[in-house]
């Protein structure tokens, strides 16, 4: 585990502006830079970039994070591959516990011996010209074969004993401890797990071969396609066939399309669809989803058009339902029955493909046209059987609730049923309304309120108190955004909100989770940047991030923060000061002594808080 001492001094170092601004124009606008955002296709721009706080935030896609969050999401790459990246550009080691460092030499031995393997399967494919008139009736060219590093293995036992002399007989070449290259029978034996096969390197995003997918050139022989096992350096599970040659396309065409096998991508990607992928040698999940709407927003399924092709859709779905956001397109592309990608572009050519594209389906129409297939829903009974199948499906959609609200709607006429009534007969009681979904859309800065002068200029009455819940939110996002003023505030914060959180106050739990965080380094975290990546692993640090996203574009002023955070602590301590008082009042015999005292600290309090608030009035205007 690499220490968060390291990775904030690392933030520290790595200017965010500068990381960003090599591949994305900037532009200075206010505080902030604003450019196209990088991740999706764009005219206006809408990726703002913070100095201040080393963050970033898309307006129009969501993306947002810190400078190893901007490398993970550009690069592809895995949190710890990031920061190795960014240490790297800034002259920086990495520190390593004997284990990691024993598992990195580890993985990096066994691609090793992978990219050996390609180099050789690469070469014996150059020169056996049998495989070369196989890809040539395929269509396949000699080009499209490079990007994709085709290859062969012979048809011979130890054809790798010739690559890897003494290596041959290492663990690392095995299945159980190795990369898979190498089988051992029960006699002890070794030999090739890939012979007499076209071979598929299967890469990850930065590029190492990390595992392989192999068809049959033996005629009938079974398998037909034979993939590498599970190892420490491939998971299929996990990996995307053709993610590592589409990314940077995927990126610029703002979609991907996963289909179902390494032919289909080859095919695809030499007929100018070059974002496409599938899934290796297993049906699509969840992973797979969501590791590509982490490059890109939409998402198209195309499988074969026969029954087992629309099987395959079914279960795309499934995968992309927990795991699609409201702001993120799935679509599934129903080819006609006698057709395959492949085919149906050597028929018909490209533009075929792409109106094949046009036309497919949305999530919500490919699910209300899937649970409603087979059914008689002129009937009651066809109706509930529908809504019987849909229900665990509706259950599933846990991170787009507009999306699942507007699903509804549309199961709600095939049910003949009102939209509230298929609610609560999907188990969902009360659907989300869009028009109520994040509290501050469009918020204003309280600092910047008119309600602080009136028109002639002269101070008028500040605007009524928030409510509790809301002004603990406020006072969330400040900490969050100027993150030494948790130390300064460090006592009032231990006071005030620890036994609000210990009480269960979510909001409360989350300014402790926060201030804790901050403190817990020493010197303390002051970089946003810094404090949401200490915040990473924590199940709030999407709402974190969201936050502090809203608060680059209301850019509350330090001192304003300062004086907001004072009032907040303040109002807490008075509502805890009169709740002592009034039980106070109450008890038997009366404690005068201690009644006095809670009405000269209510008196005390309310004095600062009326003095605070002129100040602020005063700086406001000062600013204006």
């Amino acid at each position: 585990m690499i220490p968060q001492s390291f990775i904030q001094e690392l933030l520290n170092r790595v200017d965010i502006v500068e990381l960003i601004g090599k591949t994305v124009p900037l532009k200075k606008t206010g505080k902030n830079l604003m450019g196209c955002c990088p991740f999706h296709k764009e005219k206006t721009p809408s990726f703002s970039v913070s100095a201040q706080k080393q963050f970033y935030k898309c307006f129009g896609c969501g993306a947002s994070g810190s400078a190893i969050g901007f490398v993970m999401q550009y690069e592809g790459l895995s949190y710890p591959e990031a920061i190795r990246k960014l240490a790297e550009s800034v002259g920086m080691q990495v520190p390593e516990e004997p284990g990691e460092r024993q598992r990195n030499a580890r993985a990096k031995t066994l691609t090793d011996r992978m990219q050996q393997a390609t180099q050789f399967y690469c070469d014996s494919l150059r020169h056996n010209q049998h495989i070369i008139d196989y890809l040539k009736s395929r269509g396949i060219t000699g080009e499209t074969a490079a990007r994709f590093a085709l290859g062969y293995s012979p048809d011979a036992w130890q054809a790798l004993k010739d690559v890897f002399a003494e290596h041959y007989d290492d663990p690392e070449m095995e299945e159980q401890n190795g990369c898979g290259l190498v089988i051992v029978n029960d006699n002890g034996r070794r030999y090739d797990r890939f012979r007499g096969r076209l071979m598929f390197p299967i890469r990850n995003p930065r590029g190492q071969v990390i595992g392989f997918g192999a068809r049959t050139m033996n005629g009938d022989e079974q398998p037909k396609y034979l993939n590498s096992p599970e190892t420490a350096i491939y998971h299929k599970g996990l990996e995307i066939y053709g993610l590592y040659e589409a990314q940077d396309v995927i990126r610029q065409k703002d979609r991907a399309i996963v289909c179902e096998g390494y032919m289909d991508v080859i095919q695809l990607s030499q007929a100018g669809f070059t974002e496409s992928v599938a899934a290796l040698g297993t049906s699509i999940t969840s992973d797979h989803v969501k590791k590509l709407l982490k490059l890109v927003d939409t998402v198209y399924f195309s499988f074969d058009g026969d029954a087992a092709g629309q099987k395959a859709l079914r279960r795309a779905l499934e995968a992309a339902l927990p795991v699609v956001g409201d702001s993120q397109t799935i679509r599934f592309v129903r080819l006609p029955e006698q057709h395959d990608p492949d085919s149906l572009i050597k028929e018909q050519g490209a533009h075929a493909f792409e109106e094949q594209l046009a036309k497919s389906l949305t999530l919500t129409e490919f699910f209300v046209r899937t649970v409603g297939e087979g059914k008689n829903l002129a009937s009651a009974e066809g109706r509930s059987q529908m809504l019987a199948e849909a229900k665990p499906l509706v259950a599933m959609m846990r991170s787009a609730p507009i999306l699942r609200t507007q699903l509804i709607a549309e199961l709600a006429a095939p049910a003949r049923m009102s939209p509230d009534d298929t609610a609560r007969a999907l188990g969902v009681v009360s659907p989300v309304s869009v028009g109520a979904s994040v509290r501050g859309d469009g918020q204003k800065p309280r600092w910047k309120n008119t309600g602080y002068r009136n028109k002639a200029g002269a101070a008028s009455r500040l605007e009524p108190l928030p409510s509790v819940g809301d002004k603990n939110e406020r006072l969330l996002q400040y900490l969050l955004v100027h993150p030494k003023l948790a130390v300064e505030f460090s006592g009032a914060i231990a006071e005030e909100i620890h036994d609000r959180a210990e009480l269960g106050d979510v909001v409360a739990e989350q300014i402790v989770e926060v201030w804790r965080a901050v403190t817990e380094y020493e010197p303390p975290i002051e970089v946003t940047s810094v404090l949401l990546d200490a915040l990473r692993s924590s199940p709030n640090s999407a709402r974190y991030q969201a936050l502090v996203a809203k608060e680059m574009v209301l850019q509350t002023p330090e001192a304003i923060a300062r004086m907001e955070i004072q009032m907040a602590l303040l109002r807490l301590e008075l509502e805890t000061v009169e709740q002592r008082k009034n039980e106070a009042m109450q008890a038997a015999p009366l404690d005068m002594e201690l009644i006095k005292k809670l009405f000269a600290r209510q008196k005390q309090i309310l004095e600062h808080l009326e003095d605070i608030k002129a100040q602020q009035v005063r700086l406001v205007g000062d600013m204006s």
